[in-house]
C-alpha cells in the first residue's frame, strides 16, 4: 500500500469527522463571501451611503471573526478525535514527519474543497442575497456582477487561518509521544474551589465597564472617540466575562453552601459540572460570546428599524423645510402654488423665517463640523413662529440649539458671542441657550439658531451682501407621511428654478455653494423617515443573518459538547445503576446537566448583551434619539425568542442524548 493509498484510507475511515470540519469552514466562508460579492458589486459603493456600507464593513468583520471561531472550535474536536488514532501510527512505526504530511495534506485538502465550495454556493446565492439588499434600500439602477475580488479576498482572508491551524497542530504534534497521544482524552480534573477573588475581579470589571461605557455615551463632547472608547470597554467586558465564567465554579459553590438542602439535592450534576468545568469551560465561554452578539446586534436593528417613524418626526419641528437665497431668489423662479392648492387641507401651516448667514470664528463647535457660519434672526420672527414670547435685550443674543435633548448642552459660546460677515464684525452678550428640535441638525453648518433683537438684525442686515441674507420657507401637514408627493415636486421645481438661476447669476450659485453646507435643498421628515427605514431595515436583514449564525454556531457546538460525553457518561451510568440509582434519577441528572451547560452561559451572555444595548447612548453615538425603555422592551423580545428556539432545541437534545447514552 503506497502513502496516498494510506492517507486515502484515513480520510474514508474518519469520513464523519472530517465531514464535520469540511462543513463548518465551507460554511464559514460561504457566509463571508456574500458580504464580499455585495461590497465588489460594480456601482455598489457609489449608490449605497455611507451608513449601508459601514454595515457591510462591520458584517464583514464580524463574519470573519465567527468563521475564527467556528472553525477552530470544529478543528479542535476533529484534533482531540484522532489523537488516540496519531498514538496508533506512531506506535506502529511512522514517524513525526509522516504525519506531519498527514497533517498539511488533510489541512490542504479540506480548506482548498471548502473554497471552492464556498466559491460555488456563494456565487449561487449571492445573487438571492444582493436582490434582497437592493430591494431594502431602494436601489434600482443597480446590476449584480460576480467579480474577482469577491473571490479573491475570501482566499486571502480565509489563508492566514488555515496557516495559523496547521501551525499550532504541528506545535501539539512536537509536545506528543505515542504514551500522550493515546492517553489525551483523559483530561484532568479541575479544583472544585476554583478561584472565588478572580470570579469577583470578573463580576467587577464587567459592571466597571458597563458602568464607564453608560456615563462616557452621556456626556456629548466625548462623541468624537466614543467608537474608541465603546471598542475598548467591550473588550474589557469580554475580559470580565472569562475571568467570571473561568472560575465559575467558586461562586456556584459559593452560592450552594449557603444552601445546604438545595446542594444536596442537587449534587450529582453539580459534582458532575465541577469535575469536568476544565472541559466545559471554551463551550460556556464561547456560548456566552455568542449570545451576547446575538442580543446586543439584533436589539439594537430591531429597535432602529421598529422606531423609523419616532426617529424622523422628532429630528425637527416642521414637516419640510426649504432654503432660499436674496441673491437668486430660487422662490420666484418656482411655480409652488398650484402644489399648494393640490394639498388642500393636508397642508395646515407655511411659514417663512428671513435669516442672515454669519460668521462665528470663535465659537466652540463639534471637530466635524469645520464650517463655522451659523443662522441668524429677528426675535419678532421666531416668536411668530414658535408661537413663544421670547425677549432678547438689544447687544445680547440667545442661542436655540436644535442639535441635542433637552438634558444635554454644549457651550456653543461664552459670555460673548463674535459674529461677522463681508462687511462688519459684531459682538453681541450671550443670554443663554435653548434646546429646541426646530431642524434636522445637518441642515445647516452648524446646529443653531442664533435669535437678535429686531434693531441689532436690522443693522446686521444693511450690513449684509446678497448671499448672506436668505429664508427658509417652512411648511406642516397633518400626516407628514402622505407629504411625499409634495416634497418631490417641491425638489422637481427647485431643481428646475436652480437651472435657470444658475444661467442668469452663476457666480451668485457658485458662492453660495462653496460658504454653506447644502445649500440648495428640501429637507423632510419624508425623506428621513424612509432614508432611516432603509439604512435600518437593512441593518436588521444583516444582523439578523448573523444572529442566526450565531443561534446555528451555539446549537452545534453544545450538539459537539453533549455528545464528547457519551462514552464516558454511558460508563458512569452503569455505576449509578450499580448503587440503587433509578432510571427517572438518571433522566433527571442528565437533564440537568445539559442544563449548567447550556442555561447559565446563554442567560449570562443575554443579560450582558441587553445591558450593552441600554447602556450605549444610541443618541449620541448614532444621532437618534431612542428611548432606553423601548431598547430595554425590544431586547427583552429578543431574550424570549432567543430562549425560546434554544429551549426547544434543548427538548430535542435532551431526548437524543438520553437515548444514546442509555
Amino acid at each position: 500500500m503506497t502513502y496516498n493509498q494510506f492517507i486515502l484510507k484515513l480520510i474514508l475511515f474518519n469520513f464523519r469527522k472530517y465531514l464535520s470540519y469540511f462543513f463548518c469552514v465551507s460554511f464559514s466562508m460561504t457566509v463571508f463571501f456574500l458580504f464580499t460579492a455585495i461590497w465588489f458589486a460594480p456601482d455598489f459603493n457609489e449608490q449605497a451611503s455611507s451608513g449601508t456600507r459601514q454595515i457591510v464593513q462591520i458584517a464583514g468583520v464580524i463574519s470573519c471573526i465567527f468563521s475564527l471561531f467556528i472553525i477552530t472550535y470544529s478543528f479542535q474536536q476533529f484534533f482531540k478525535s484522532r489523537t488516540k488514532e496519531f498514538g496508533i501510527l506512531l506506535s506502529y512505526g511512522l514517524l513525526h514527519k509522516d504525519l506531519k504530511k498527514i497533517i498539511i495534506w488533510e489541512n490542504s485538502f479540506i480548506f482548498l474543497g471548502s473554497l471552492i465550495i464556498s466559491l460555488i454556493s456563494g456565487s449561487v446565492f449571492s445573487r438571492l442575497f444582493f436582490m434582497i439588499t437592493t430591494t431594502i434600500l431602494a436601489i434600482e439602477d443597480i446590476r449584480f456582477s460576480l467579480t474577482f475580488g469577491s473571490f479573491l479576498w475570501t482566499a486571502i482572508c480565509f489563508f492566514p487561518i488555515y496557516i495559523l491551524i496547521v501551525s499550532l497542530t504541528l506545535m501539539k504534534m512536537k509536545r506528543y509521544d505515542v504514551t500522550k497521544l493515546l492517553k489525551n482524552n483523559r483530561v484532568k480534573e479541575m479544583k472544585r474551589d476554583g478561584n472565588l477573588l478572580a470570579a469577583l475581579l470578573g463580576l467587577v470589571i464587567i459592571i466597571g465597564s458597563l458602568t464607564y461605557l453608560y456615563m462616557y455615551t452621556n456626556d456629548f463632547s466625548n462623541v468624537v472617540r466614543m467608537r474608541e472608547v465603546i471598542l475598548i470597554s467591550i473588550v474589557c467586558c469580554v475580559i470580565g466575562v472569562y475571568l467570571l465564567l473561568s472560575h465559575l465554579v467558586a461562586l456556584i459553590y459559593m452560592f450552594y453552601n449557603c444552601k445546604e438542602k438545595l446542594f444536596y439535592k442537587n449534587i450529582l450534576p453539580i459534582s458532575e459540572f465541577a469535575s469536568k468545568f476544565s472541559q466545559n469551560r471554551a463551550v460556556i465561554f464561547m456560548v456566552c460570546l455568542l449570545s451576547i452578539g446575538i442580543v446586543f446586534f439584533s436589539t439594537l436593528s430591531y429597535t432602529l428599524f421598529h422606531q423609523s417613524y419616532t426617529i424622523a418626526d422628532n429630528e425637527q419641528l416642521y414637516d419640510v423645510v426649504m432654503k432660499d437665497y436674496e441673491a437668486i431668489q430660487l422662490l420666484d423662479h418656482m411655480d409652488i402654488e398650484p402644489l399648494l392648492v393640490n394639498e388642500g387641507e393636508q397642508l395646515t401651516e407655511k411659514h417663512s423665517l428671513n435669516i442672515v448667514y454669519l460668521y462665528a470664528a470663535d465659537m466652540n463647535h463639534t471637530p466635524w463640523r469645520t464650517n463655522k457660519h451659523v443662522i441668524a434672526s429677528s426675535v419678532e420672527e421666531v416668536n411668530l413662529l414658535l408661537n413663544t414670547e421670547m425677549k432678547v435685550d438689544k447687544g445680547q443674543a440667545v442661542i436655540i440649539d436644535f442639535n441635542q435633548s433637552d438634558n444635554e448642552t454644549v457651550t456653543y459660546f461664552d459670555d460673548s458671542l463674535i459674529l461677522e460677515n463681508a462687511q462688519n464684525q459684531y459682538t453681541l452678550s450671550n443670554q443663554g441657550t435653548l434646546q429646541k428640535k426646530l431642524f434636522d441638525r445637518y441642515v445647516f453648518s452648524q446646529p443653531i439658531l442664533i435669535v437678535l433683537n429686531e434693531e441689532d438684525m436690522k443693522r446686521i442686515k444693511n450690513d449684509a451682501l446678497s448671499y448672506e441674507l436668505g429664508s427658509i420657507h417652512i411648511f406642516k401637514f397633518n400626516e407628514w407621511l402622505e407629504s411625499g408627493d409634495f416634497v418631490a415636486e417641491l425638489k422637481s421645481e427647485m431643481e428646475a428654478a436652480l437651472g435657470v438661476v444658475e444661467k442668469l447669476n452663476e457666480e451668485a450659485v457658485q458662492t453660495i455653494r462653496e460658504r454653506y453646507i447644502q445649500p440648495y435643498i428640501v429637507h423632510s421628515k419624508y425623506d428621513r423617515y424612509h432614508h432611516t427605514k432603509e439604512v435600518s431595515g437593512f441593518a436588521l436583514f444583516i444582523m439578523s443573518f448573523i444572529s442566526v449564525l450565531f443561534v446555528v454556531t451555539v446549537w452545534v457546538l453544545l450538539y459537539f459538547k453533549a455528545f464528547s460525553d457519551v462514552l464516558s457518561d454511558q460508563q458512569k451510568i452503569k455505576l449509578l445503576r450499580t448503587v440503587g440509582i433509578t432510571s427517572t434519577e438518571i433522566k433527571s441528572y442528565v437533564n440537568k446537566k445539559l442544563k449548567m451547560v447550556i442555561v447559565l452561559p446563554i442567560v449570562i451572555g443575554s443579560l450582558i448583551g441587553l445591558s450593552l444595548s441600554i447602556v450605549i447612548n444610541l443618541y449620541n453615538v448614532v444621532e437618534m434619539e431612542l428611548l432606553n425603555s423601548t431598547i430595554f422592551i425590544n431586547g427583552t423580545k429578543v431574550i424570549g425568542l432567543y430562549i425560546l428556539l434554544t429551549g426547544i432545541y434543548y427538548s430535542w437534545l435532551r431526548v437524543t442524548y438520553r437515548k444514546a447514552i442509555e
